[in-house]
C-alpha cells in the first residue's frame, strides 16, 4: 500500500508527463469516490483517469471509484482509463481501458501481467494520440 502523499506525487508525475506531451492536464484535488484523479486532453482527445500504485502484483479499485470514473468520462465525452504504477517493476506506467479489469463483488482488479498485455505504456498512449492528430491534419490537407 502506498501512502497518500506518495500517491499524490505519482499523480503529479503523470500530470507532468501529459503536459510534456503537449496535453492540458490537471490533478483533481481530494479525488476519491467523488472524482477521478486526473483529467487530461487536447483538442482531439480527453482522458479521465483513475491512478493506482502498488508494490504488489495486483491492484484493486473500489466499485464506487470506477462508477465515478465512468460517470465523469460519460459526462465529458472522454475516455475512461486507469493508470497503473507497479513499483519496483521494469515499466513505469501502464494505461488500461476499463474493460481490461476483472469485476469482483465489491471491486475491480488487474494483475501486473494482464496490465502489461492489455495496457499501453504512457509513451505509447500519447504517441497514438499524436498519430491520430497527425493523420487528421494530413487528411484535412488533402481534401
Amino acid at each position: 500500500m502506498i501512502d497518500k502523499n506518495k500517491g499524490i506525487a505519482y499523480e503529479q508525475e503523470l500530470v507532468r508527463l501529459f503536459k510534456d506531451a503537449q496535453f492540458t492536464a490537471c490533478r483533481l484535488p481530494g479525488s476519491s469516490a467523488r472524482s477521478p484523479d486526473i483529467v487530461a486532453g487536447d483538442r482531439n482527445s480527453v482522458f479521465v483517469i483513475e491512478v493506482k500504485t502498488t508494490r504488489d502484483s495486483r491492484v484493486k479499485i473500489r466499485k464506487s471509484q470506477m462508477h465515478t470514473l465512468l460517470k465523469f468520462a460519460h459526462d465529458l465525452n472522454a475516455e475512461a482509463r486507469v493508470a497503473l504504477r507497479f513499483i519496483d517493476r521494469d515499466i513505469s506506467w501502464r494505461i488500461v481501458k476499463v474493460n481490461a479489469l476483472e469485476i469482483h463483488d465489491k471491486s475491480f482488479s488487474i494483475d501486473y501481467n494482464t496490465a502489461c498485455l492489455k495496457g499501453l505504456e504512457f509513451s505509447e498512449l500519447v504517441s497514438n494520440e499524436l498519430q491520430k492528430r497527425f493523420s487528421c491534419k494530413q487528411g484535412n490537407l488533402s481534401v
